[in-house]
């Protein structure tokens, strides 16, 4: 509530979490939606509340986004940068991307990557459960994340999962959005969305061993 929506708001749109991310595709959705008093007052002729708020800060609410965005800001916060311009054209010459850096400091980056492992690797992270946990372990590989449900009323809920590995040196970012098939369905990141982001991660390091890599952290992309 400190925060406040005007602020909060900014924050995801400097993100670009409000915007196509350019991907080389004709028909990339363009429906994102990232609220603000101004914009509900718009669109719905309604007033802001605090919970409002509350929702928006947890990316519910009125939050729209595309599973190519959360990839995106994945591969951002991996590099501590704000933009990912994500490709589907394999070009070894291409320039290492870069953008604004998000601005924390030393020790909010710290916090938030300790965070984000713990999700993946500690009891009572969002994502640790004996079958996600077993799935999302790869030897020598410290791997950050975060769960999330979009809970639609009466509607098919979406399990959310992102991640980026290896924590210290992140080469890959994940994105997965799973779709219940029963309205109304508790449908939870960590059971459905984890184990699929694991399989991935498991094949790119499966991969990156039986051949050289020349990726960085400073190179890391969405998939």
């Amino acid at each position: 509530m400190r925060t406040s929506p005007d602020v909060i708001a900014a924050e995801g749109r400097r993100f670009h979490l409000d915007r196509r991310t350019g991907i080389e595709l004709p028909d990339e959705s363009g429906g994102m939606i990232i609220p603000d008093p101004e914009w509900k007052l718009r669109t719905r002729d309604e007033k802001w509340y605090p919970g409002d708020t509350a929702h928006m800060a947890i990316g519910q609410g009125d939050v729209l986004v595309t599973p190519m965005d959360m990839a995106c800001f994945a591969a951002s916060v991996a590099r501590n940068e704000v933009f990912t311009k994500p490709t589907l054209i394999h070009n070894p010459n291409a320039p290492t991307q870069h953008s604004e850096s998000i601005g924390l400091t030393p020790a909010q980056r710290a916090a938030l990557l300790d965070g984000m492992e713990g999700c993946t690797s500690v009891p009572g992270g969002t994502a640790y459960n004996l079958t996600t946990t077993k799935a999302l372990r790869i030897p020598n590989v410290r791997i950050a994340g975060k769960t999330g449900t979009a809970q639609i009323p009466g509607k098919k809920n979406v399990a959310w999962f992102i991640c980026f590995a290896p924590l210290e040196n992140p080469e890959i970012a994940v994105a997965v959005a799973v779709e219940g098939d029963t309205a109304g369905e508790t449908y939870a990141g960590s059971f459905y969305a984890a184990p699929v982001a694991a399989v991935v991660l498991k094949k790119y390091s499966r991969r990156k061993t039986s051949r050289p890599s020349s990726a960085s952290g400073r190179d890391c992309r969405a998939w």
